[in-house]
């Protein structure tokens, strides 16, 4: 028995549709059945585009049908039988579908009922389902659903003779248009929302997310657009340098994806080096790393061999100022190029001690701020950039021949400007020999 005999068979033996139907079923299973089982692999441009034109129409009334299927469930009401909500709720439980897939469907019944010409041409496998489903959305607004009908052909003859990003540009505006209101309401909506985060995994691989108005974004967006064109224009350079005419895409050093990630991180590289030379703050990176992994990393750096890591260290230390962490090999190998400024704990060159002075300021604060991430106060958060530099042993304790709190990393605490002040309050602040911070209550007691 043939695998399309076992399929057709499969389905006969238990089936409860009505015959025309089944025979339908039948029909289109055992033609996919028999397109897979001869296979796909095409010889020449020509037959792909036919292949691609041929499946696409199919599938298009394929959607259509299942769409047609919604609909009568949705009509006859048979998804209360056996306790569903909707149509919705059914067909997604019953297919396995996700509520928004089923919720997108259900938009495409409500417009392909509002628009006979798009349905029609729909059913008909003339247009795509995607631009169908881009219709179900707009019409999912109820204050431009009533203008739709009136607009069935022309929607119709932009879906059978646009792009899909030109005719979603076209059904956009078109809402836009039909819905001004709406549409400032929506802009100032989004102004309202904007956002932007910026977050570091567990693996130390930083993520980002965020929204912006249209017109902002509309800036951004060309911003980014001429940085990735500088990152692809370098790539394709060195593809033709090494390779000459022959020079294509695969020679290109560099994914896509990659130039993407690239020119994003260079958008702010030139934002700070501009605002540096606009007389601006000079925004610097600093990076915290202890003696014995930055001297192991410059090794590997130049070839030597190196003893493996200990990894039950309690000393190790490779992250920004704000916390970041960084790979260690990175981080040497940027901080010997300049990119970033770095604190060898333990280095005579770079200890500062400055005395006597009043204040944490200039490097005694960068010294300060590199010994924590945040406030050290029990169960506060606030990072270093929002936090105070003050003497753990009171500068105000000392006399000008000595005896109180010198001005240096080993007696500055970084605090919130509310902890800073409960010292004031009896609260004691001091550094114990292995780095970490005590505190204690007026009564004596520690603070954990």
């Amino acid at each position: 028995m043939t695998l399309i005999e076992d399929f057709v068979v499969g389905i006969a033996d238990d089936s409860l549709l009505p015959r025309p139907v089944f025979d339908g079923m039948v029909l289109m299973q055992a033609g996919v059945a028999k397109v897979l089982h001869n296979g796909v692999d095409v010889a020449d441009t020509h037959e792909a585009l036919e292949l691609i034109s041929s499946m696409e129409r199919l599938g298009r009334q394929l959607d259509a049908a299942k769409a047609r299927v919604h609909e009568s469930i949705d009509r006859t009401g048979v998804y209360a039988i056996d306790g569903h909500r909707g149509a919705k709720t059914m067909i997604a439980h019953t297919g396995k579908l996700s509520l928004a897939e089923a919720a997108a469907r259900q938009k495409v019944v409500k417009v392909l009922e509002a628009l006979p010409l798009v349905a029609n041409a729909y059913r008909c496998g003339e247009i795509s389902s995607c631009m169908v489903r881009k219709l179900g959305k707009v019409h999912s607004n109820p204050r431009v659903r009533g203008f739709m009908a009136d607009a069935d052909g022309w929607f119709l003859e932009h879906a059978l003779n646009d792009t899909y990003e030109f005719f979603d540009l076209t059904v956009s505006e078109w809402e836009r248009l039909a819905d001004e209101d709406g549409a400032e309401l929506r802009d100032a909506r989004h102004e309202r929302n904007r956002n932007h985060t910026m977050d570091q995994n567990d693996e130390g691989e930083w993520e980002w997310k965020g929204s912006a108005s249209a017109y902002d974004g509309a800036i951004s967006n060309d911003v980014f657009e001429a940085f990735e064109k500088i990152e692809f224009d370098i790539d394709w350079q060195f593809a033709v340098d090494h390779h000459g005419d022959k020079a294509n895409s695969t020679h290109m050093p560099r994914s896509a994806a990659q130039r993407r990630a690239d020119a994003f991180a260079k958008v702010h590289v030139y934002a700070a080096r501009a605002l540096a030379e606009a007389g601006g703050p000079v925004i610097t990176t600093d990076v915290q790393i202890d003696d014995e992994t930055f001297e192991r990393e410059s090794l590997k750096l130049i070839g030597e061999d190196v003893a493996p890591a200990d990894p039950t260290r309690d000393d190790f230390a490779c992250h920004t100022l704000s916390g970041s962490r960084l790979h260690p090999r990175t981080a040497v190998a940027h901080a010997l190029l300049g990119f970033l400024r770095r604190n060898v704990i333990g280095a005579d060159s770079v200890t500062i001690d400055l005395g006597r002075r009043r204040n944490f300021t200039g490097y005694a604060r960068l010294a300060a701020q590199l010994n924590s991430c945040e406030c050290y106060w029990p169960g506060c958060h606030v990072g270093v950039h929002h936090s105070q530099i003050d003497h753990l042993h009171p500068y105000t304790e000392t006399s000008d021949r000595g005896g109180g709190g010198l001005t240096n990393p080993n007696n500055a605490g970084v605090a919130c400007g509310k902890h800073n002040r409960h010292k004031e309050r009896g609260y004691s602040v001091s550094r114990l020999p292995d780095g970490t911070i005590e505190i204690r209550r007026p009564d004596g007691t520690i603070l954990k």
